[in-house]
């Protein structure tokens, strides 16, 4: 069995691997700031696009398994 995997992407551009979301947040929130989980999981679920004005904008949160 496949361990699932998260990348995160900004503008298109691979940023980097984490075993799970928390380290994805807890990775991102170091660069600029604020608590990110949430947001970082609405977008990696389709749930929401960030519009311009937002943090999280242009970042984009991919599994390796298909879903």
């Amino acid at each position: 069995m496949q361990d699932k995997k998260y990348s995160l992407y900004k503008n298109g551009i691979h940023l980097h691997d984490f075993d799970n979301m928390s380290q994805c947040a807890k990775w991102l929130e170091n660069i600029i700031g604020h608590s990110l989980y949430q947001g970082l999981c609405r977008i990696r679920d389709g749930k929401w696009i960030p519009k311009e004005d937002s943090q999280l904008f242009g970042y984009e949160v991919k599994t390796n398994i298909q879903q």
